[in-house]
């Protein structure tokens, strides 16, 4: 570790004084800022070269001294002290000089001379002189005009603090002002540039934004802008910041490499800096002290980080987080929300309260805990189906049901969890999950798949209705997460009753299976250039449906879906696409390899050989999807069974499963191969090289790295961020606002 720069400082200041003859007090004509700089000042405050630099507020905290005859205030500046002191200004070094006045505390004046804090003002009879607070401010970062300086780690600082005679007095430096300035340089720093930010704005807004749905994108880009054209000296609005980083580290995840190159970023830095920009935005909240001041903005910013957390797998941290947001939305009194919204302000709060119903819900399946939420009736109303054009601050206009929208999937989205939610939370101990409560509650989940709109039905051969443009594309990937949604959902209620195949339980998670496939075997042959992009965002929704019908295969021998080994198969290898994009998602480069994995065992059991039932490994990679790694334990011990019957066969007899893989599995020859998927990209063999560019070369370079190299150790400190935030990010882009 390196040793402190403190002693080395002391002992310069300390021969420059020995070698500088002691002349007359001199005053200085100059404010601080301009003296540092060696430039003219005027000696206005803020005088016109502070002004020209965008450096106001900190020429008005040290200002030029004021002409003979102007009248003296209660308070005094750094150089009205320094003129009013015997001691004369010869006595202090103004390469470190410093004023800071807590008016709130009335400490009174701090002014540093000689690398000793001297107190003057009201306190002055307690005044105490400590050693080596330059170097402290320095490495508190609160000199903003130099952000080259090395923010220090948090141990250097806490030992700077223990040199200090009265550190609850340097710790007040970090106090209302002091610590805003100090926050918004780091984040400032951290920001790309105009462009690069529209770019990754668009990009989210078009490509990501309809799953959710979360943010009012008019409001939003009308925030968006008063953010950039904030003039100087006007505070930052920390919740839209650290709301701005999550939108942009989550395109940052998935945007082409080459389009963000264009725009001044390295393309091979992009998906890094969507890990710095994640963190940037939880500092941000911080700094706007989110846990003692909930609002909605940082709901919002929680519900849009769920795309970083699920794609970079990290579900302990989205489930902590999660319970820190239900918390936050009954503070404000979102789950007592129970009349109809009327204004914009309404219907925000109602769904961002839904998402996190549906968050929470499906957490609880997956987990086999019980909800954080447990809904009570009356509840909060359902978002309206509405687009966001037709919302303003105070007029709303609700569609007709069977008009097309893209908040419809949201809505049914919310009627599902919602019957989840009151089946896990309120059903009958003495039924529990028996088999005629699971048929029961499938009744009701069927009631709503009946009730979908036209858009979202499907015809006999099991596909979409052809939409109108530029909804068509948005509607047929909704139509594939909300069936996907459910039909998992229901597949994992009647799975324990499928090993005695008792009633129709069998039959119900057949036609499940199908249903969650249904949608995707359209969009994988439509040839929109926009359409990989809406896919990117759901490796999660892919590898789930993969995992799930797969596990069925496996276990039960033999599905009579037409081609499903293949269909199966051609899942697994589309989530290489987001490795062929050079995405940061271990979701699905690992769920490639457990889907492959699984799908090898599925052929072993189809030459009749006996299927490995050591299967921790893949319990441990599945747990999550199936509802716990005990639900999966007890799924896949059915193996043994299952190699029971194999070894009792007659293997020169085709079954079922073999007539079925003679399907090609190759993929060149494949019907739904994953070129396919790639070439939808390009309609009719054109690609759009602004939205989707051909990584090879990308790629090339990324495979030339060593594994887990987007696994980066990104832990901060509370107080610093171990230099991640100590450089301006802006120098890596074109067309930079701060200089």
């Amino acid at each position: 570790m390196s040793e402190s720069p403190v002693p080395d400082e002391q002992h310069l200041a300390t021969d420059r004084q020995a070698k500088r003859p002691h002349k007359g007090g001199r005053k200085p004509l100059s404010c601080l800022a301009c003296r540092r700089h060696k430039l003219k000042c005027d000696r206005k405050v803020p005088c016109g070269t502070c002004t020209r630099f965008r450096r106001e507020k900190f020429c008005r905290l040290n200002p030029a001294p004021p002409k003979p005859g102007r009248p003296r205030g209660r308070e005094q500046t750094a150089a009205e002290v320094d003129a009013a002191s015997p001691e004369g200004a010869s006595n202090v070094d103004s390469s470190v000089r410093e004023a800071i006045t807590d008016a709130s505390t009335g400490v009174g004046l701090l002014s540093l001379r000689n690398s000793q804090l001297a107190v003057v003002g009201p306190k002055a009879d307690a005044a105490v002189e400590t050693r080596d607070v330059p170097s402290f401010f320095r490495a508190l970062g609160l000199d903003a005009n130099t952000t080259s300086i090395p923010v220090s780690s948090l141990p250097q600082l806490l030992a700077e603090i223990q040199r200090a005679n009265q550190p609850s007095l340097l710790w007040n430096m970090m106090e209302g002002d002091a610590n805003r300035r100090y926050w918004e340089t780091q984040l400032q720093s951290a920001l790309p540039s105009r462009s690069m930010c529209d770019l990754m704005v668009n990009y989210y807004l078009d490509h990501i934004n309809w799953i959710f749905q979360i943010t009012h994108v008019p409001s939003f880009r009308r925030q968006y802008e008063d953010f950039w054209e904030a003039k100087d000296g006007q505070e930052m609005d920390f919740m839209f910041t650290a709301l701005l980083f999550t939108i942009i580290s989550v395109s940052a995840l998935f945007i082409p490499p080459g389009t963000a190159e264009i725009f001044g970023c390295p393309k091979e830095s992009i998906r890094d800096l969507a890990h710095v920009w994640h963190k940037v935005s939880h500092q941000a909240l911080r700094a706007g002290d989110y846990e003692s001041k909930p609002c909605i903005v940082q709901l919002q910013t929680f519900s849009i980080t769920q795309f970083y957390w699920y794609s970079t797998n990290k579900i302990d941290t989205l489930n902590s987080r999660l319970g820190q947001a239900v918390r936050t939305a009954q503070t404000l009194g979102l789950d007592k929300d129970l009349a109809p919204s009327q204004t914009l302000h309404d219907e925000m709060r109602h769904r961002i309260w839904w998402d996190l119903v549906d968050s929470d819900t499906f957490q609880s399946i997956c987990l086999g805990r019980s909800p954080l939420i447990r809904l009570e009736t009356p509840g909060v109303p359902l978002p309206l189906n509405c687009n966001d054009d037709d919302i303003t601050e105070t007029f709303l206009r609700p569609r007709p049901h069977d008009e097309p929208t893209v908040m419809m999937l949201n809505i049914f989205r919310a009627r599902f969890f919602k019957l989840m939610n009151n089946h896990i939370c309120y059903r009958n101990p003495n039924d529990g999950d028996s088999y005629e409560a699971i048929c029961k509650l499938d009744d009701e989940v069927l009631n709503i798949t009946r009730s979908y709109p036209w858009f979202f039905q499907l015809d006999q051969e099991g596909r979409p209705p052809p939409l109108p443009h530029p909804m068509a594309e948005i509607l047929t990937w909704q139509n594939h997460i909300i069936r996907t949604c459910i039909s998992t959902q229901r597949i994992r209620m009647y799975r324990p009753f499928i090993s005695h195949r008792i009633g129709d339980s069998w039959a119900k998670c057949i036609e499940a299976a199908e249903d969650a496939m249904a949608v995707y075997r359209t969009l994988r042959w439509n040839k929109s250039s926009t359409s990989l992009q809406k896919f990117l965002p759901q490796a999660y929704q892919m590898f789930s449906v993969a995992v799930t019908v797969t596990a069925l295969l496996l276990v039960e021998g033999s599905l009579p879906i037409p081609n499903v080994w293949q269909q199966i198969r051609n899942m697994a290898d589309d989530l290489k696409i987001l490795e062929d994009e050079g995405c940061v998602s271990p979701v699905a480069s690992r769920g490639r390899q457990v889907l492959t994995k699984m799908l090898s065992l599925v052929e072993m059991g189809n030459n009749g050989a006996p299927v490995p039932e050591d299967t921790e490994d893949l319990v441990a990679d599945i747990g999550f999807i199936f509802g716990g790694e005990q639900a999966a334990q007890a799924y896949l011990q059915r193996l043994a069974s299952r190699n029971q019957r194999l070894r009792g066969r007659d293997t020169s007899v085709p079954s079922t499963i073999s007539e079925q893989k003679a399907t090609p599995t190759s993929m060149d020859s494949s019907t739904y191969s994953h070129s396919r998927f790639q070439y939808m990209v390009g309609g009719h063999g054109v690609v759009d090289a602004s939205i989707v560019e051909n990584s090879a070369g990308y790629m090339g370079q990324q495979q030339q790295q060593p594994a887990g190299v987007y696994q980066m150790d990104l832990m901060m400190d509370d107080m610093v961020l171990q230099n991640m935030l100590n450089f301006d990010m802006t120098a890596l882009m074109a067309d930079s606002r701060f200089e």
